[in-house]
């Protein structure tokens, strides 16, 4: 059984609020040590044809701490972690993935935002199945990652989401899907109802004509 969404972390909204802190963050990643740069063979694994650097274990336990930090973060200790995760690129891709499921709300959305950040494709099928039977805000996010990488099959839940009563998830809803279709469709966050259905309809139609075009 999932947590409940807690109240400090409402939505996509609090992932705006994430993305600015983000932005506006004065001191960059700690850089990658020496032995970073040179991984030895046996920190090389393969997905298919595709190596990658799956790091030390060190790192890895890093990546786990961090995790760990999630669910009684504040906002900017969040953002933190965040970018501390991102920092790490593909040897924190697999715990990601692997977060996707925890029991905690949280964690599952931090999972699915940095992934996002990441952009790593061994990621998306993973993202697919958490747009389905989570919490709203999770949904969103993995939905707003499968997008940042280009993949179609995300539009439909961000689509969904244009429809939320919340309307600051409504607003950064169409933020995504106009950043990665460069459609609106006359859609707006504070339109009265009438008219947010009908823009949704458009969306859905053209969906349906078109199959969803995304710029990734």
């Amino acid at each position: 059984m999932h947590r409940a969404q807690p109240t400090r972390l409402p939505g996509l909204a609090a992932l705006a609020l994430v993305g600015a802190l983000l932005a506006g963050c004065q001191s960059d990643p700690e850089p990658p040590s020496a032995d970073r740069l040179k991984p030895p063979p046996e920190e090389v694994a393969r997905e298919g044809d595709r190596p990658y650097y799956r790091g030390t274990p060190r790192m890895q336990q890093d990546i786990r701490d961090l995790m760990g930090r999630v669910p009684n973060a504040s906002h900017r200790q969040w953002a933190d972690i965040a970018r501390k995760l991102t920092a790490f690129g593909e040897p924190a891709v697999p715990q990601l993935i692997a977060n996707l499921n925890s029991c905690d709300t949280e964690v599952q959305l931090m999972s699915a935002y940095v992934l996002g950040m990441i952009k790593d494709p061994r990621s998306l099928d993973a993202l697919q199945r958490a747009t389905v039977g989570r919490m709203p805000a999770v949904r969103y996010e993995a939905a707003t990652a499968m997008l940042r990488m280009g993949d179609r099959r995300g539009l439909l839940t961000m689509v969904d989401a244009l429809e939320s009563p919340d309307p600051l998830v409504r607003a950064r809803a169409i933020l995504v899907l106009r950043e990665n279709t460069g459609e609106t469709f006359d859609y707006k966050a504070d339109d009265v109802p009438g008219e947010r259905a009908a823009a949704v309809a458009r969306w859905r139609a053209w969906m349906q004509r078109t199959g969803g075009v995304t710029r990734g």
